[in-house]
């Protein structure tokens, strides 16, 4: 479970510290004070990508420290295959810091890792579900991962698509093969043709950035040459003036004739003399600069054509250097492909049906493998949103077989009827806001039962429900709390009261700076809070009764 999460400047947040506690974890506050912050925070030390958008203003780096503790048998085991160590107390420590020049540092239990070990780390450490997944959720091509996951189908699938990739593949081999030799032909001289327009042009990646920089100095030649000029005649003596240089040195010897009677003249007089020194390796080498500087409006010309030449490249291979040279070793492999095809045609539609069958033969046992967990889906979340106040609510689930595909031989989705009579339809047509959350988290809690992850997010999953439906989602996140640690951000006045431990998320302004702050509640803070969430900013006694009784039955 998360145990301890710190988080330093962080958007809005220039210093959080939070220790959660087992069961369920509820974070309450307005909207707008940073609560998605702190999920933010959490992806970030899961592996998730960043931006250095996200490092508070005024600083130049973010940090975000994670403390876990009882940590799963699937988190050790990764942990062995990443070549981490483990902890005698088997906790686990990730840090991670972002910088604005888009470095990151991560490490865990002090080894330092990559972004993708950190990520594959972090997939059994917490599962975070929002409104993302709601979104999800009303997407077809996403329904086969929930069976998926409910069958346990983890290494069936990653063996299906390792041999459907390498079947795609040859077949485009195939197809490339098969092509009229004339065109074939073509093809491979179209290729050579960019191949080595590219290669000629030397591309480098950054080259069209310090070429515009070169170009707008040559533009600005004059204003550079006319400010090294008119500092140097400064510092250098002139027909009729007395540069800077040899004027500190007549102040460096004037002062020499008291260092002889005075001690602080004799400390004054050293020092100036070392600045005169300095000063005149800076006349000098103010002149090697202007010696060296050439401004040939030849080389104008040059840089001007290049710059021309380069854009008309990115106009046809890619917008930057790298997409350029990404599409030069394209271009090379499909050359390649082309020119050494070595398989007779005959071999490789041999080949194509052998693996063909291999690849149908595992396509029907994901499918019989979904189909089974279809039913048992459809038994347990018929129940759980039951208990959501959607007693009337069916649903299925639609098998379509199609031909093979990344995901398999079935077009799978959900289908449900809100209302009795009404027949069954995909659910972005029938179900609402707060359908569609009561769904999301009886699916969620359907899955629980195979989730071997310490900790489970629930980012306001209870938007658009309230009364009696919120007090049930409240009593389905406590029990998923007691088999795994849960963190809720909730705006459910019902929720916030069944929590086991309560923070609240407040943002202030100070000194035109804001904060966000985040403190733990005791008794009468999370009384005062729950007040807060049914009443608005008012708080009236009557509130505060109200959530203290509501609280005090969530305990019973």
């Amino acid at each position: 479970m998360l145990e301890n999460l710190r988080i330093e400047n962080i958007a809005i947040i220039e210093s959080a510290t939070i220790d959660f506690g087992n069961g369920l974890n509820v974070m309450s506050g307005e909207t707008g004070a940073g609560k998605s912050i702190i999920i933010d925070a959490i992806s970030a030390i899961l592996g998730e990508r960043t931006s250095k958008e996200l490092i508070r203003t005024g600083t130049d780096k973010a940090q975000v420290t994670a403390l876990f503790s009882d940590i799963t048998p699937d988190v050790k085991k990764q942990l062995y295959h990443l070549g981490i160590p483990l902890s005698d107390d088997d906790t686990l420590h990730i840090s991670r810091i972002i910088s604005l020049d888009g470095r990151n540092s991560c490490k865990v239990n002090g080894s330092a890792v990559t972004v993708s070990m950190l990520k594959a780390l972090g997939k059994d450490l917490i599962s975070i579900h929002g409104q993302h997944d709601s979104q999800n959720l009303l997407n077809p091509e996403y329904h086969y991962k929930y069976l998926d996951a409910l069958a346990q189908n983890e290494n069936l699938y990653l063996d299906y698509l390792e041999k459907y990739s390498a079947y795609s593949n040859l077949y485009k081999k195939f197809k490339a093969m098969s092509q009229n030799e004339e065109e074939k032909e073509k093809r491979i001289e179209f290729l050579k043709h960019e191949i080595d327009e590219i290669e000629s042009a030397g591309v480098r990646v950054g080259e069209y950035d310090e070429l515009c920089e070169k170009r707008d100095l040559f533009r600005n030649s004059e204003k550079v040459i006319g400010g090294l000029k008119d500092a140097l005649m400064i510092l250098s003596d002139g027909d009729e003036t007395t540069g800077v240089v040899n004027a500190m040195f007549d102040a460096s010897k004037s002062l020499e004739k008291s260092a002889a009677h005075y001690e602080p003249a004799a400390k004054l007089s050293s020092e100036m003399m070392e600045l005169t020194y300095q000063l005149e390796e800076k006349k000098n080498e103010l002149e090697r600069t202007l010696y060296e500087l050439s401004f040939d409006p030849s080389k104008l010309a040059e840089i001007e054509e290049r710059i021309s030449f380069l854009f008309k490249l990115k106009g046809k291979y890619g917008e930057s250097e790298e997409e350029i040279l990404e599409y030069l070793e394209n271009s090379k492999n499909e050359l390649d492909t082309l020119i050494n095809l070595n398989l007779s045609q005959d071999e490789i539609i041999a080949k194509l049906e052998k693996d063909k069958e291999i690849l149908l033969d595992i396509a029907e046992k994901l499918s019989l493998s979904r189909k089974h967990a279809a039913s048992e889906f459809e038994i347990h979340v018929k129940h759980e949103l039951t208990f959501l106040d959607m007693p009337n609510v069916e649903i299925s689930v639609n098998f379509e077989r199609t031909k093979l595909n990344p995901t398999g031989s079935d077009n799978i989705e959900f289908l449900i009827s809100p209302n009795p009579g009404e027949a069954l339809k995909p659910l972005a047509k029938i179900a609402s806001g707060g359908e569609l959350s009561r769904i999301m988290l009886a699916i969620q809690n359907v899955l629980s039962k195979n989730n071997n992850v310490g900790t489970m997010i629930f980012d306001e999953i209870d938007t658009g429900v309230s009364g009696s439906a919120a007090e049930k989602i409240a009593k389905v996140l406590k029990n998923v709390g007691k088999k795994s640690q849960v963190i809720c951000i909730t705006h459910s006045a019902q929720v916030a009261a069944y929590a086991d431990t309560h923070f609240v998320v407040e943002k202030k302004v100070q000194n035109e700076k804001t904060y966000t702050y985040v403190t733990p509640l005791d008794g009468d803070g999370r009384v005062e809070e729950v007040a807060r969430i049914i009443g608005g900013v008012n708080i009236t006694e009557l509130q505060i009764k109200s959530a203290r009784e509501m609280i005090e039955s969530a305990c019973i």
